[in-house]
C-alpha cells in the first residue's frame, strides 16, 4: 500500500502525492467517457444524445454514493489524524453497511420511475431520443449498488492516505469499459449488436470487476485497514454520525444533479445539435477539471487529518496552496480549449452544425473555468472538516438558487447562448460563496 504520511510530510509533498493518483483516476474516467462518446457519436446525434440526456439523472443517484463516501472521508481521516486505528476500522464497516443498503434502495426507485424520468427530461422536441435514452438508463442503473461499494472503499483508502488504490481500481474498470464498448455497441465478433445500451453494459462489466477488487481489499489477506466481522454489526452511534454527515452531503449533491437534469431540459429545447455540443463540452471540461478534482480530494484528506491532529494552520496552508496550483494549471488548459474548441468538437462528431455549436460553447465557458473549479478546493476542505451542512447549502444554492433561474431567464431572451452565459455567471458566484463559507465558518471544530 502506497500511503502518504500527511502529518510528517511537507504541505506540497503531501498535496501532490495525494492528488496525482486522483488526477490520473479522473483522467482515466474522463478518457473513458470520451471514448464512450466517440463510439456513440458514430451511431448518430440522436443516439449520442441518449447518454447525454440521462447522465444528470444517473449522476443524481451516484451522488448519493459520493455523499456518503465523503462522510467516510471526514470520519476516517480525523480518526487517522488522532491515531485511532480501531475507530478507523469500525467506521469503515459501518459505512459499508449503510451505503450498500442505500444503493439497493436507490436502484429500485430509479428503475421503477424510469419512464417518467426520461420522458420528463427529453420533452416533446427531443422525443426521438427517448427510446434510446430509456434503454441506456435502465441498464446503467442496474450497476448502481456496485458504485456504492467502489466509492466507499476508495474514499476510505484515500482518507488513510492511500489514493493510489482508487487509481488502480479506476484503471482496471475503465480498461474493461473501453474494451467492451465497441464490442457491445457494434456487435463485433461473437458479441451482439446492442447499440446505445451496449455502452451501459460495458460500464457494468467494469464496475463488477472493480467492486470485486474493492471487496477483496477489505476482506482479503493483504488489507490496508484491519476490518473485522464485528465492525459490520450495526453501531447506531456511528450510523447516526454517518447519516448526520452523509445525508446533507448526499442530498446537496443529488439535488444539484437533479438541477443539472433541469438544465438539460432547457438544453433539450434547442434540439439534438445543441444537446450534442453541450454533451461534448461537458465531457471535455470534465477532462480539464480532473486537476481540480485531484487537488480537492487531497485537500479533504489533509484537512481531516490535520484537524484530527489539531494542526489547524497546516490545514489552512494546504487549502491555500491547492487553490494557487488549481488556478495556474486550469488557466493554462482553459486557454487551449478556447483556441481549439472547433477541433475538439470535430473529434467526436463530424457534423458542421455541431462543430460550430461546440466552438461557441468553448468560447463562452473557458474563461470561467479557473475560478469556478477552485470552488471545489474550498468545498472539499469543508468536507474534510465534516461541515457537510455548508456544502449542502452551497450545492443547492449554486444550482437552484443561481444557475437554473439565470439560465431559465436567459434561454428565453437569448436562445441557446443564454445557457452558456448563465453557466459563466453562476460559476463565478458559487466560487465566492464557497470561499466565504470556508473563511467564516467554524471548520476547525473536530467531529470525532
Amino acid at each position: 500500500m502506497a500511503r502518504v504520511d500527511v502529518l510528517n510530510s511537507s504541505i506540497e509533498h503531501a498535496l501532490f502525492h495525494l492528488s496525482w493518483p486522483l488526477i490520473v483516476s479522473m483522467g482515466l474516467q474522463t478518457i473513458y467517457n470520451i471514448v464512450d462518446s466517440y463510439f456513440l457519436g458514430k451511431l448518430g446525434p440522436v443516439q449520442f444524445s441518449a447518454s447525454t440526456i440521462t447522465w444528470p439523472v444517473i449522476f443524481t443517484f451516484i451522488s448519493l454514493a459520493m455523499g456518503f463516501a465523503n462522510a467516510g472521508v471526514a470520519i476516517v481521516s480525523q480518526n487517522e489524524g488522532k491515531g485511532d486505528r480501531e475507530s478507523v476500522a469500525r467506521s469503515t464497516g459501518q459505512l459499508y453497511l449503510l451505503t450498500l443498503t442505500v444503493g439497493i434502495l436507490a436502484t429500485l426507485v430509479g428503475i421503477l420511475f424510469s419512464r417518467e424520468i426520461v420522458n420528463g427530461i427529453a420533452g416533446r422536441k427531443s422525443a426521438d431520443v427517448v427510446p434510446y435514452a430509456l434503454r441506456y438508463y435502465v441498464v446503467d442503473m442496474l450497476g448502481l449498488p456496485l458504485v456504492f461499494v467502489i466509492n466507499s472503499t476508495t474514499a476510505v483508502m484515500r482518507a488513510v492516505g492511500d489514493s493510489r488504490f482508487g487509481m488502480r481500481v479506476t484503471l482496471y474498470m475503465n480498461i474493461l469499459n473501453m474494451v467492451f464498448d465497441p464490442l457491445l455497441i457494434f456487435g463485433l465478433g461473437p458479441f451482439p449488436r446492442l447499440g446505445v445500451e451496449g455502452a451501459a453494459w460495458a460500464t457494468n462489466i467494469g464496475r463488477t470487476v472493480a467492486a470485486i477488487i474493492c471487496i477483496k481489499s477489505i476482506f482479503g489477506h493483504k488489507r490496508a485497514i484491519s476490518v473485522r466481522r464485528s465492525d459490520f454489526r450495526p453501531d447506531w452511534r456511528l450510523i447516526k454520525l454517518i447519516l448526520k454527515l452523509g445525508l446533507p452531503n448526499a442530498l446537496g449533491m443529488s439535488v444539484t444533479s437533479a438541477g443539472f437534469a433541469v438544465i438539460m431540459r432547457y438544453v433539450a429545447m434547442f434540439g439534438p445539435v445543441v444537446i450534442s455540443a453541450y454533451g461534448i463540452g461537458n465531457r471535455v471540461t470534465n477532462l480539464v477539471s480532473m486537476v481540480s478534482f485531484g487537488l480537492a480530494g487531497a485537500v479533504s484528506t489533509m484537512v481531516g487529518q490535520f484537524i484530527g491532529a489539531r494542526r489547524y494552520d497546516d490545514a489552512e496552508r494546504a487549502v491555500s496552496r491547492a487553490f494557487f496550483w488549481n488556478v495556474v494549471i486550469i488557466g493554462i488548459l482553459s486557454v487551449i480549449t478556447f483556441i481549439f474548441g472547433k477541433e475538439v468538437t470535430r473529434f467526436f462528431i463530424d457534423d458542421p452544425a455541431v462543430i460550430d455549436m461546440g466552438e461557441i460553447y468553448f468560447r463562452y465557458i473557458s474563461f470561467s473555468m479557473p475560478i469556478f473549479t477552485a470552488y471545489m478546493i474550498y468545498n472539499s476542505a469543508l468536507v474534510g472538516a465534516g461541515k457537510t451542512i455548508l456544502t449542502m447549502i452551497g450545492d443547492i444554492v449554486r444550482l437552484w438558487g443561481i444557475r437554473i433561474p439565470i439560465i431559465g431567464a436567459l434561454a428565453v431572451t437569448m436562445g441557446f447562448r443564454g445557457i452558456f452565459v448563465g453557466m459563466i455567471v453562476s460559476n463565478l458566484i458559487v466560487f465566492f460563496m464557497t470561499y466565504a463559507f470556508f473563511k467564516f465558518s467554524d471548520w476547525r471544530k473536530a467531529i470525532v
